[in-house]
């Protein structure tokens, strides 16, 4: 029951890290229109926490899956991200004015989603024969 658990959570949590992939600037303005479009414009002011909130789901699910391919660059790269998106969004209050600092952020969270993801891709090495 264990080892099943253990691969759910393994197979599941790259989909967690994803989640960071919704708090780029660039949907925001989408997501703020399709929030009103919904009925859903009181949640607009709470945005930033909800943003972030996704970001440290998505953290959990990185070090979920530290344990199984010990890499920690995702989880750098997630991180480094999200300082750069934070100071380059909530910072400077600018949503296009500081894109020279939001935008790599941005960029490096989609990567760490993506390096992530392409570790459980990787084939494992094979053990060698005893003769």
């Amino acid at each position: 029951m264990k080892n099943l658990l253990k691969k759910v959570l393994t197979g599941l949590t790259p989909i967690l890290g994803a989640g960071a992939i919704g708090v780029c600037p660039l949907c925001w303005i989408g997501s703020a229109s399709l929030l009103t479009y919904l009925g859903l414009g009181a949640l607009i002011p709470v945005w930033r926490w909800l943003a972030f909130g996704l970001i440290g789901i998505g953290a959990i699910g990185f070090i979920l899956d530290y344990r199984s391919h010990r890499n920690p660059y995702p989880l750098a790269l997630l991180s480094l991200g999200t300082v750069l998106l934070y100071v380059g969004r909530y910072v400077f209050l600018s949503t296009w004015g500081a894109w020279w600092i939001w935008a790599p952020g941005a960029l490096l969270i989609i990567g760490a989603v993506i390096y992530n993801k392409y570790l459980f891709r990787k084939p494992l090495a094979s053990p060698k024969p005893t003769a």
